[in-house]
């Protein structure tokens, strides 16, 4: 594990944020989000600037399939401690690649919230 975060986000194996993944949305189901909503999905993160401008790397997100997307996307923007994800194919994806896993818990306890 490295020091850098930024490093050590662009370096995680796939198959570590699929077990953070299925973690969250088994935190999710235990908050009484139903199992068609919360669904852990593949997905490529984009790396911006410097010497790799667009350059996609292989990632993992939890999709959130609701009646309205962008509701839902705005209620987690505008929470005290903003979750920022982007909708996709008409769900609300949170990648984690760019999310620290010490955070996992609370972004769990996040997004049950704007669920409820």
């Amino acid at each position: 594990v490295t020091a850098i975060p930024a490093l050590a986000m662009l370096t995680t194996p796939v198959m570590a944020l699929e077990a953070r993944a299925g973690h969250l949305v088994a935190m999710l189901e235990a908050h009484g989000v139903p199992t068609r909503v919360a669904r852990v999905a593949r997905t490529e993160a984009t790396v911006g600037g410097g010497a790799f401008p667009g350059a996609r790397i292989p990632s993992v997100a939890i999709t959130l399939e609701v009646a309205s997307p962008e509701q839902l996307e705005a209620k987690l923007r505008a929470g005290m401690v903003p979750v920022v994800g982007r909708i996709a194919d008409g769900k609300v994806v949170l990648d984690l690649r760019g999310v620290c896993p010490e955070l996992d818990d609370e972004l769990g306890a996040l997004v049950a919230r704007a669920l409820s």
